[in-house]
């Protein structure tokens, strides 16, 4: 059975009323999109199970990003198998690989918009163009972008997906996630999301309204402070790659995207070992508008193997890298001097995080 007639979830079904909070929080995120409706959901990884179960059968394959990280892979390969669903990663970012893992039964491709943690966009209007001839759906998780740089309804996605940790929620304040689309696929996620379980706390959705208010504005701050670091570290002997997309890189982005939003990623050369300097310098994290860093071979990608990660391009000394709304530059001059630091040192111990 394709996509498009999916018998999981109730197509009839209403979403459950929401709370007036919750309620002006879908709208205004539904709004942002150019959608009618969102839902708002306590987690992105109940968001995401939710959705593509409920637009999926037993049966059913799924197309993911090689870059999906744990728990939400976990889910992908163990709780969706258990459901009768089956899961190939690919390279989303490569329209031609995405084209070629398709089978009969495929009925969705699930991608993220930029691929964390190396940074690189997805094309969507290919993407939905295969999805489009092939009768599969478009699902997009937007975190890395939000709609202040890309909005992929308008690419043809059916489906986005957005965890509000990283820019919707500006505080830090809330764990949550928001889903839009079309309206047809909304009542069959919102069934789905009611079998998962639980609620957003009124207050946390206050305050996340709240927050939704100043997107652009600290996305525009955090999207050109990411420029000014990233500007800096190409420049660095101790970095031997920036993972931050540009138009330069990717001109057909111009038709869709404002930018490429707060996030980078760099691999310090192999002669550096010992990377708990670097790390200091960039977490400015005490604040909630700051700065964050993490070494994804250590957190968020630990669960894969080093021949898995090295296949991916996650290395040892690969530091993915949040920039906060204020402190570029300040940043960048600890940074530097973290780099010129260790490149000095060149001492032989194994990188903390």
């Amino acid at each position: 059975m394709r996509a498009s007639t999916p018998t999981t979830g109730a197509a009839t079904a209403s979403p459950a009323p929401a709370h007036a909070p919750a309620r002006r929080v879908e709208d205004a995120f539904a709004a942002l999109h150019g959608a009618d409706t969102a839902l708002l959901v306590p987690g992105v990884v109940a968001a995401t199970t939710a959705t593509l179960r409920a637009l999926t059968n037993p049966g059913g394959h799924i197309i993911a990003s090689d870059q999906t990280a744990d728990p939400l892979r976990g889910v992908l390969t163990q709780e969706l198998a258990g459901l009768g669903r089956t899961v190939t990663f690919v390279d989303s970012t490569d329209a031609d690989a995405v084209l070629s893992a398709v089978r009969p039964e495929t009925q969705v491709v699930y991608t993220q918009s930029l691929s964390d943690p190396l940074m690189r966009p997805a094309p969507l209007n290919e993407l939905a163009i295969h999805a489009q001839m092939n009768d599969l759906l478009l699902v997009v998780d937007n975190t890395a972008l939000s709609p202040a740089e890309l909005r992929p309804l308008e690419t043809g996605a059916v489906i986005v997906i957005e965890d509000t940790a990283l820019y919707l929620d500006g505080w830090g304040d809330v764990g949550a996630a928001l889903v839009t689309g079309l309206d047809r696929y909304l009542p069959r996620i919102a069934e789905q999301c009611a079998r998962l379980g639980g609620e957003v706390p009124d207050w946390s959705a206050h305050l996340l309204e709240r927050a939704l208010s100043t997107l652009q504005l600290r996305l525009t701050a955090q999207r050109d402070g990411a420029e000014r670091v990233a500007s800096m570290l190409r420049a660095h002997p101790a970095v031997r790659a920036v993972h931050r997309p540009s138009f330069d890189e990717a001109p057909w982005a111009l038709e869709t995207h404002r930018g490429f939003g707060g996030l980078l990623a760099f691999e310090v050369v192999p002669e550096i070992h010992d990377l708990t300097g670097v790390l200091a310098a960039c977490d400015d994290g005490h604040t909630p508008l700051g700065s964050t860093a993490r070494l994804p071979a250590r957190t968020s990608h630990a669960h894969l193997s080093e021949r898995v990660r090295r296949e991916l391009g996650i290395t040892r000394q690969l530091v993915r890298l949040a920039v906060g709304v204020t402190g570029a530059d300040a940043l960048s001059g600890r940074l530097r001097r973290a780099l010129d630091t260790a490149l000095a040192q060149r001492n032989g111990g194994d990188e903390r995080c």
